[in-house]
């Protein structure tokens, strides 16, 4: 019976430990498991916003643009789907939307902090609006030239469909269908040749400031690109198609659709886009007022930040410590300029024209600020222009004129892409200083094929901030060096040669 008793207790010990260290683990698997599902669903939160309607913000292959072309042996297409920007999408996060409304909040302070500044020292104040006033000075002859460029660009289409109908009249008979195909390629490279120098021409004559220069010209070379794009895409419909087939007769795109494509946002050409169903208003006024604000910003910093200090050069002796000093600090305002230009133009401006227009495929951008490597960050920063430069320069160098090279068409792409932002920048400033050339076409070239060896978003924004605040401070020293310097006896010297560069030697004699 003792015996029994003590087996009982034995028995009953052993329970009682199981049960425990049942039950132990029963909690920690319980509290591992909802740990788990709580992570998940803050991952959840970050990856897909919310949901809207039923329907899922985000997908793996939202923000797929390439799509396998149909032809052996060639690229991908680009291929467009109805999708929001990703800023539209991200900021319906509370997280997100926080970091845009502190770069509100730095404005908003930076716009008190001058003003009590200003009221204290001269008892007025301009915060940006002097800069934005002399920017724009003389606009409506910046709106008359780019009405003469925009009624220009309507004759290409109707020049376009008189080579294309009458050269299937032409189709029974070789010899007159080549010299009329290479008749119209020549009127066509010299309109392009002369819609470079007439709008310029016009500009210098008028003598615009330099915010309507940069309209001017940034117009100039979008016109330029949109109609290599329409001519490109749908001339092949007409050179490929061959009499006695049983292809039918090919028939050009309508005038709505080219009319449509010239204020789309987007630089290659499709008879067809996806498009929304209503357009919202409120939207469109959303955006048109950022971009207000975002042009406020951008002549509040150059005003408050950079022009108080570079006004100096040319009237007095600066030493050296002066330049690094001030080509450091230019940083905070450089990398201010980089990230509001381009929520101005990528963002807010694009998506108030793609509302308007009810252009569904909004992938203006990729998530460019998470680049750990150049390759990735010049693939995602404009897809806008990528996508031209990828669809009208390099596939075409890669499958047609240079076939299977890889470096020659990116050699050409970097290239086209370095002499047009230097383009933009000398006819703008009124001025030729290869900085941005040498940085973009050269430096830039160079970062692309490392990205095996610097690999760090880290590195990435300071090279950003650095970048910009070397083109800033050089640029600005340049300005002010061609009002306060002399000029060079030499005049085309003295458009080649950076005044900047002689402009110190006057005091060191």
């Amino acid at each position: 019976m003792f015996y029994v008793k003590r087996l009982l207790m034995y028995c009953e010990k052993e329970y009682r430990s199981i049960s425990s260290q049942e039950i132990r683990e029963d909690v920690l698997e319980h509290v591992n498991n909802r740990f788990n599902d709580m992570m998940s669903e803050v991952l959840q939160k970050l990856e897909v916003p919310s949901t809207k309607n039923g329907e899922l913000l985000y997908n793996l292959d939202k923000y797929r643009d390439k799509r396998e072309s149909s032809k052996k042996g060639a690229l991908p297409d680009k291929e467009f789907l109805e999708r929001n920007s990703l800023l539209t999408d991200l900021f319906e996060i509370p997280h997100i939307r926080t970091v845009y409304n502190l770069f509100m909040v730095t404005l908003i302070l930076l716009f008190f902090n001058t003003v009590v500044s200003d009221i204290m020292e001269s008892g007025t104040f301009h915060v940006g609006t002097n800069t934005l006033w002399i920017g724009f000075a003389k606009f409506p002859t910046c709106i008359y030239i780019w009405l003469f460029m925009q009624v220009s660009t309507l004759g290409v289409y109707v020049a376009f469909n008189l080579w294309a109908y009458q050269r299937l009249r032409f189709l029974p008979k070789p010899s007159v269908l080549k010299l009329w195909d290479y008749n119209w390629l020549s009127t066509f490279i010299s309109y392009l040749i002369l819609f470079i120098i007439f709008p310029i021409k016009a500009m210098i004559d008028s003598n615009l400031s330099i915010g309507c220069s940069m309209i001017v010209i940034m117009e100039q070379i979008r016109m330029m690109m949109k109609t290599h794009a329409f001519v490109r895409s749908a001339s092949p419909r007409f050179l490929s198609y061959k009499p006695h087939s049983d292809i039918p007769q090919p028939s050009g795109p309508t005038f709505s659709q080219y009319l449509y494509f010239l204020f789309a946002p987007t630089l290659v050409y499709r008879d067809e886009y996806p498009r929304t169903k209503r357009i919202r208003w409120m939207v469109v006024i959303r955006n048109f007022a950022e971009v207000g604000l975002a042009i406020f910003y951008l002549a509040f910093i150059l005003e408050r930040l950079v022009l108080p200090v570079y006004h100096v050069y040319g009237t007095q002796h600066l030493e050296r410590k002066w330049f690094v000093k001030n080509i450091i600090e230019c940083c905070i305002p450089g990398i201010l300029y980089f990230i509001t230009g381009q929520y101005l133009l990528l963002h807010a401006w694009l998506n108030a024209w793609a509302e308007m227009l009810q252009f569904a495929d909004r992938l203006f951008y990729k998530d460019w600020w998470n680049s750990t490597t150049y390759h990735t960050y010049y693939r995602k920063w404009n897809v806008v222009v990528h996508d031209w430069l990828y669809t009208y320069i390099y596939k075409d160098m890669y499958e047609i004129l240079v076939p299977r090279n890889r470096m020659i068409s990116a050699i050409a792409v970097f290239l086209v892409s370095a002499i047009v932002h230097e383009y933009i920048l000398a006819f703008g400033f009124g001025f030729f200083y290869p900085v941005m050339f040498m940085l973009f076409g050269v430096v830039g070239f160079a970062m692309f094929y490392v990205r095996k060896v610097v690999t760090s978003n880290v590195f990435m924004w300071l090279s950003w901030s650095v970048g910009n605040g070397i083109m800033f401070s050089l640029y600005a020293m340049e300005f002010y060096a061609r009002h306060n310097c002399p000029p060079h006896s030499n005049y085309y010297l003295d458009l080649l040669i950076p005044r900047s560069w002689r402009c110190q030697k006057q005091f060191n004699v």
